[in-house]
């Protein structure tokens, strides 16, 4: 997010933080401007809306045509680690054995996997100064279910946490957990508290009606000159996509 904002501002974009929108204001077909938590009003052209299309319909005072199903969301636990582990790349994917099983213990039962399959990522492997010299900072993503499907609670993702470093341990990260220095996990909970909708930071799900010419599009209809970015739209999930759907937005104001 800093490389790409830093490139932004290069080229003129001039960033506002700190000011929530609370409604983007109309008139007539098109948009003029949004609306901050502290009333002041911030006239535009164009309108670019990159938050859940829940969120979305909302800033535009809309509901959603038809019914939107969401992807599953995932646990993240951050570690600064003293452990080094000399046979592992900078992403790591560790498939569970049990891998039809679980994914439908997360999709249809909300309940979390009896055998996880795992993203493991050692940044500091490619980049050493992301950690202190002699320090190793990792990252380990696991999917659950979203909150329609099963809540979370204060301890939860502690807990779980502590069953991932297990789980790694099992698959020869050997003493991962006495390596711990520091860590921090986040669970869906605090993806909605960051304005994730069912909790989940990949939106939408690619089932055969929300993928392709199915998944919403770029353009708002009814509004001319109010176009949607990010994960829930057009192409779909994943930093590529999202990257993608931000060029499908400049194409689209720029005719």
């Amino acid at each position: 997010p800093q490389a790409l904002a830093a490139v932004a501002e290069k080229h003129g974009v001039e960033f506002q933080y700190g000011s929530p929108v609370t409604s983007v204001t109309l008139s007539g077909n098109r948009a003029n401007g949004v609306m901050t938590d502290d009333g002041t009003h911030i006239p535009a052209d164009v309108v670019v809306l990159n938050p859940d299309l829940v969120a979305a319909n909302e800033l535009l005072g809309r509901k959603p045509k038809r019914r939107l199903q969401y992807s599953p969301s995932c646990v993240v636990l951050h570690v600064g680690s003293t452990a080094k582990y000399s046979k592992i790349a900078h992403h790591n994917v560790h498939f569970g054995l049990a891998w039809n099983e679980t994914f439908k213990q997360v999709i249809q039962r909300g309940e979390l996997m009896s055998d996880p399959s795992l993203l493991v990522s050692n940044p500091t492997l490619t980049d050493p100064s992301l950690a202190p010299e002699g320090r190793q900072a990792y990252y380990i993503l696991a999917p659950v279910p979203n909150l329609d499907k099963r809540p979370w609670g204060p301890a939860d993702g502690r807990r779980y946490a502590g069953e991932l470093v297990a789980t790694l341990e099992a698959r020869g990260y050997l003493d991962f957990g006495a390596g711990i220095e520091l860590s921090h996990v986040v669970t869906p909970a605090d993806w909605a508290d960051e304005g994730c909708f069912a909790g989940t930071p990949f939106s939408l799900s690619h089932n055969l009606l929300q993928s392709g010419p199915f998944r919403p599009g770029n353009l708002v209809s009814g509004l001319e000159n109010v176009v949607l970015v990010g994960a829930g739209t057009q192409p779909g999930i994943g930093v590529p996509m999202v990257l993608i759907s931000g060029r499908l937005a400049a194409e689209r104001i720029t005719g």
